[in-house]
């Protein structure tokens, strides 16, 4: 179904088999339309859809696999408490994203808070930085070297890192990778590589995340050295801030560890934050009881990872690290203070670049992509205002920091259309690269940053030839409007938390009549809606509809797509509908 609003995008309902639909109902004795949503999002798989209808209740069983399948975490187990047995030193390394920094945190708090063991002699971190790039620079391993560890332990990195690794066997560091990323056809020659993406592992969750991974060897580990009462809910928090802020999938053909890793976490998190969490929920003004996967995503990881764009990433780790609150209100401060240190720099660089764009005799549309060049550049803010002119411009965008003798760079993508195909494709232009489909980083000298303008340019404009730019969107099920109740909501909510790979549903109704209609909000680009359908009245909000209201009220009959909401107001509670467009019948 096309768009009212947007003519480059179409809804697509979803068409689950009617006999899947009756199993799942029989199954969970459910409605029709919650059945239907369980059958999108696990097929065949419906058994492991397991439900609960309100934080609290116990886990069921099987959600979380065994720690022991994970390739070589019995090996790691072993060298760990051998460590600390014995007091030996450890080095843990771990990557300066929320995801490495999370899995940092969660490794040093797990050996340091073990009752039964004396523990290392010393214990350091290093979350890296940007300078030297992700993973286990050759600077970090000649310090390892001099300083004489006994152990290093890498969180959400090192299963690319061989030569790195090779080098500190040779002066006798034993290395433990725990790892999510794609494995080299060679393995690193550590001690142990606990990564379930291994082409050897049998663990049932590949899509684990780096704070997921550490959070099965660090559960193990205490279980085995201080028992099954230990308290690990400050680690599953950890596991849980990782694990949505590095967007791994919640849930693959029916397998949602993930999704309960996060449910379980968000609600130890709103029960009794860890001391740097709760500093910084402090100082952005929300409530730990209201912490959800959008509180991660737009407001706790973006001042994390303000550290890495323009300070010190080691704040954010000691943030999460620390268990004292005084340090821990210091600490958010600080990254309160980096965030608009941030933002300034992110609008400043954004507006010279669009600036650039439009100072350019060239047509980007023609081009296929944006490329611009700026003098010293801050690289932390790159990939920002790569995304910024992708969205503006709906190209693929490339932000460059020049300097001599190497640039840095950062690519962002449009939907079907992998950037990281491109950087593969003009390969012998960089020194290095990497990234996924919709965003990359690189390096390259200033000698052939006009080649390799050149060429991701022809690249670009060849693939945009045959390339559609048509969003598509799914759709769970059409409602009628006295289906709209709390019975469902509740329904649906069994299914949460939403977020990647299990993105919260979206209806659709049709013939619905406008009631009433204003704009809303401080800008009146909000819109309040009442529509009708039947003898039903339906309350509706449309955020960043404003403009759109007089078009609106050319349709005789409307056909809002949206997703199903709470409202609360002043202790009242209410079902609305959170609008998201309108479509085309027909």
């Amino acid at each position: 179904m096309k768009s009212l609003l947007n003519d480059s995008s179409i809804w697509t309902p979803s068409q689950p088999e009617s006999s899947l639909v009756g199993r799942i109902r029989a199954k969970f004795n459910c409605s029709r339309v919650f059945a239907g949503l369980v059958a999108s999002r696990y097929g065949e798989n419906f058994q492991r859809a397991n439900l609960t209808s309100s934080d609290g209740e116990e886990v069921p069983k099987g959600v979380f696999h065994p720690p022991d399948q994970l390739p070589d975490l019995s090996k790691a187990l072993d060298r760990i408490i051998k460590a600390l047995t014995e007091e030996q030193d450890v080095f843990i390394h771990g990557d300066f994203d929320v995801d490495g920094l999370s899995s940092a945190s969660l490794v040093y708090r797990g050996l340091k808070n073990l009752e039964n063991l004396p523990g290392p002699g010393r214990l350091k971190v290093d979350v890296g930085t940007r300078d030297f790039g992700h993973g286990i620079s050759k600077k970090t391993s000649s310090r390892l070297i001099d300083e004489d560890f006994d152990l290093v332990i890498t969180t959400d990195c090192g299963v690319k890192g061989i030569d790195e690794i090779s080098h500190l066997n040779n002066f006798g560091i034993d290395v433990i990778v725990t790892d999510h990323h794609e494995p080299s056809e060679t393995l690193p020659p550590a001690l142990a590589v606990v990564d379930p993406k291994r082409s050897d592992a049998d663990y049932p969750n590949p899509q684990l995340s780096g704070a997921g991974v550490a959070y099965k060897l660090v559960e193990k580990l205490v279980n085995r050295v201080d028992g099954s009462s230990a308290d690990t809910s400050d680690l599953i928090q950890l596991a849980a801030l990782g694990t949505v802020s590095d967007l791994v999938p919640l849930v693959v053909e029916g397998e949602d560890e993930n999704r309960w890793m996060v449910k379980v976490g968000l609600e130890m998190m709103r029960r009794n934050p860890v001391t740097g969490i709760s500093a910084l929920l402090g100082e952005l003004g929300s409530k730990s009881g209201d912490v959800s996967p959008e509180t991660i995503s737009y407001r706790i990881a973006p001042k994390l990872n303000s550290a890495n764009r323009v300070g010190d990433p080691q704040v954010s780790f000691l943030l999460l690290a620390t268990g004292k609150r005084s340090r821990a209100d210091h600490l958010a401060r600080t990254l309160i203070d980096y965030d608009r240190d941030r933002s300034r720099i992110q609008d400043k660089l954004t507006r010279k670049a669009i600036n650039q764009v439009k100072e350019n005799e060239s047509d980007p549309e023609s081009e296929g992509l944006i490329f611009v060049v700026g003098d010293g550049w801050n690289p932390g803010i790159l990939g920002l205002v790569s995304s910024r002119l992708s969205g503006k411009f709906n190209l693929p965008a490339v932000t460059v920091s020049r300097s001599t003798p190497r640039c840095r760079g950062s690519i962002r993508g449009i939907e079907g259309l992998s950037v990281y195909e491109g950087l593969n494709h003009c390969s012998r232009y960089l020194n290095k690269f990497g990234g996924h489909e919709m965003a990359g980083g690189f390096t390259t000298n200033s000698s052939d940053l006009d080649s390799l303008r050149r060429c991701l340019k022809d690249w670009a404009s060849s693939r945009l030839d045959s390339y559609e730019k048509i969003e598509e969107n799914s759709l769970e099920d059409r409602l009628d409007p006295v289906q709209v109740h709390m019975n469902l909501y509740r329904e649906i909510q069994t299914l949460a938390p939403y977020g990647m790979g299990n993105p919260e549903p979206y209806f659709w109704m049709e013939g619905l009549k406008i009631v009433s209609a204003r704009r809303v909000g401080k800008s009146k680009n909000h819109l309040k809606l009442k529509l009708a359908g039947g003898d039903e009245i339906l309350d509706c909000i449309g955020f960043g509809m404003g403009e759109d209201l007089p078009r609106l009220k050319e349709q005789e009959r409307l056909n809002p797509v949206f997703r199903l909401e709470l409202n609360k107001w002043r202790g009242r509670e209410k079902m609305q509908l959170n609008l998201e467009d309108f479509v085309l019948q027909g």
